[in-house]
């Protein structure tokens, strides 16, 4: 077993202020790069959790559908458009900027119209 002073003694002769680390451009370089994969991977597993909770989603939505279908409380035609509907839905969510076009607040005002209906000469 190791004795607490022995190893506190170690650390503190480790993390001295003796001995200053002199950073270099180069590790200052590579510390950024470490990062930055770290937040891309980060990033990339919300987003693989975030596509598979929309499939879930979507698949408890089309057995809770089927489940009023066959319970006769929601007909066929009804559960079509549900389907579109949801659809349509999950790909907004997915492409938030094609909401844009729906809020009000945004929409037709002349900043929105002149950004997205841009006329190119000639026409």
């Amino acid at each position: 077993m190791l004795d607490a002073g022995l190893l506190r003694q170690q650390q503190r002769a480790m993390c001295s202020a003796d001995q200053e680390y002199a950073w270099t451009e180069e590790s200052v370089e590579d510390y950024w790069k470490r990062r930055w994969r770290k937040v891309k991977r980060k990033r990339a597993r919300m987003h693989h959790q975030i596509d598979a909770a929309h499939g879930s989603t979507e698949a408890f939505y089309g057995l809770a559908r089927e489940r009023l279908v066959a319970q006769g409380r929601l007909t066929e035609e009804d559960a079509e458009c549900f389907t579109r509907i949801d659809k349509r839905l999950a790909h907004l969510q997915r492409h938030p900027h094609l909401l844009e076009f729906y809020d009000w607040k945004k929409q037709f005002h002349d900043e929105w119209i002149q950004k997205h209906f841009k006329q190119k000469r000639g026409i």
